[in-house]
């Protein structure tokens, strides 16, 4: 599930998922509470979508999410094991959770009117996860959204092929 439509809990949900991480990667975390739970909150009050948080889909509200944590850096430090290429990525603790929370919650979740399940996660070679991860970087919810918003979705289809509808060859 992603947004279960009560900020509080969000907050917990999207705690848990970061305690999860930490504790499968022996990752040491220190985060901005204040600022995740301010982060929630706003996209509630200023979702970047016409039809608000209630209505948008997952892809829309994975995004908002994922530009909101990023944009306000959450994450204040971040101690992981992890490839020399995502070292040099700055700032790179806030993209790996955002998009471990992310990942993690559309794996589950309901798309097309509530008609379909994501039933895959999202599989990525390394080398993509590593472009994906410093491609995140710097994001804003006004800057970025609908890019992020297509790269969401678009993940999810490449390993839920059957999820895509109205498909059209180029």
């Amino acid at each position: 599930m992603i947004f279960s439509d009560n900020e509080t809990t969000d907050y917990f949900e999207i705690m848990a998922l970061i305690d999860s991480f930490a504790e499968a990667n022996s990752a040491k975390i220190s985060l901005n509470n204040d600022k995740l739970f301010y982060a929630i909150k706003r996209i509630y009050a200023d979702f970047p979508c016409i039809d608000g948080a209630q209505n948008a889909n997952v892809f829309k509200k994975s995004a908002a999410f994922t530009c909101e944590f990023i944009g306000e850096q959450i994450v204040e430090s971040f101690e992981c094991e992890m490839s020399d290429k995502l070292k040099k990525i700055p700032n790179n603790g806030n993209q790996i959770l955002a998009f471990h929370i992310v990942s993690t919650m559309l794996c589950g979740a309901t798309v097309q009117d509530g008609n379909k399940i994501i039933e895959n996660s999202i599989h990525l070679s390394s080398h993509s996860y590593v472009d994906i991860i410093d491609a995140l970087t710097g994001i804003t919810a006004q800057g970025s959204f609908k890019l992020v918003t297509v790269l969401f979705e678009q993940l999810v289809y490449k390993t839920n092929p059957d999820l895509q509808y109205d498909v059209v060859e180029l």
